[in-house]
């Protein structure tokens, strides 16, 4: 028995803004961005939200598996944006869904999430015999950005993305690996905001908006690629040669062509779609497995692999026989 991924989903905004459009508030241009960053474009939410997002990805994914509600006993909601406390983005996406009964929780580690509620997923099916989950990624990171700093304005978009997975006779889920590194350097931060209390005097100092060091998380990224990649691969006892597709986070270009160029990885193996979609997030390997299912691209028996790095220093890989 495996745990196998059978079905997506994906769902994105209504509001669609280039570079163009950025430029109109931003000192900055299509060529500044998309040379830098590999982004033309992203979805921009106005009056979504993380759980309806999250929520109309899971119900395509859903939809696709075949499987009725009933079918489904754990959800996993991956995101650093959820837009409540209490009940969790993934109670209430189950409501969404008419689930009656089910495990259902958040996750958050940053643009790492998606891989460690995979992860957390195969290992919870396994052990406690859940028999099928849906796993989203979703965030609504324009909530959390300083839209007068482009040097991360630029970087972000929002969407959701979800999979279906469940314990069939394919192999599925081959081998895994999650890790997180002391960042030194604090080089991705956004705080929560803190209210005053009679108890306590809010700090209007707390920087509540993103703020990035680009070279230390381009550092970071480019070395935590490789280091998830050999790990799993030699985990599973293939090499990297063998790997059908890569599907990594979609962070930067230059990230991802500066890894594959590291690991000899072709780069017609790797799937970018983070011109048309920019940076979601816990998002952005579901939304590109929901594009990667429509277009065919593969089949029976190929070797995936799903890799991300992200705030904290987190990093992951999962390797999935399809």
């Amino acid at each position: 028995m495996g745990i196998q991924i059978i079905s997506a989903g994906s769902c994105l905004p209504d509001l669609l803004v280039t570079n163009d459009d950025l430029s109109d508030f931003l000192d900055t241009n299509d060529e500044w961005i998309s040379t830098r960053t590999g982004i033309k474009q992203r979805y921009i939410a106005t009056k979504e939200t993380t759980t309806d997002l999250g929520a109309n990805a899971a119900k395509i994914a859903l939809e696709n598996s075949r499987l009725s509600s009933c079918d489904i006993d754990l959800i996993i909601c991956a995101t650093g944006t959820p837009d409540v406390c209490a009940p969790t983005v993934a109670a209430n996406i189950k409501k969404e869904l008419n689930i009656e009964s089910a495990v259902a929780f958040d996750m958050n580690a940053n643009c790492s999430s998606f891989v460690y509620a995979i992860t957390v997923a195969e290992s919870l099916m396994k052990n406690c015999n859940y028999r099928n989950a849906i796993v989203i990624g979703a965030d609504v990171n324009s909530q959390i950005l300083n839209w007068k700093d482009r040097s991360t304005a630029v970087l972000f978009g929002d969407g959701a993305g979800a999979v279906v997975l469940s314990n069939n006779d394919n192999k599925g889920i081959i081998s895994t690996h999650l890790d997180c590194i002391i960042d030194h350097e604090n080089s991705l931060i956004c705080n929560n905001e803190i209210q005053s209390t009679p108890f306590l005097k809010e700090d209007f100092e707390r920087n509540t908006k993103v703020t990035m060091n680009g070279k230390s998380v381009m550092k970071f990224a480019t070395k935590a690629f490789t280091e998830a990649v050999n790990i799993v691969t030699d985990k599973a006892g293939i090499s990297v040669d063998d790997i059908k597709l890569v599907i990594p986070h979609q962070a930067n270009l230059r990230i991802i062509k500066a890894a594959a160029k590291k690991m000899n990885i072709d780069e017609n193996k790797i799937y970018v779609n983070i011109d048309k979609v920019s940076n979601t997030q816990a998002a952005t390997i579901p939304i590109a497995l929901y594009e990667v299912l429509n277009r065919n691209i593969l089949k029976r028996g190929d070797i995936i692999l799903f890799v991300a790095f992200g705030a904290g220093l987190s990093l992951g890989a999962v390797l999935i026989e399809w």
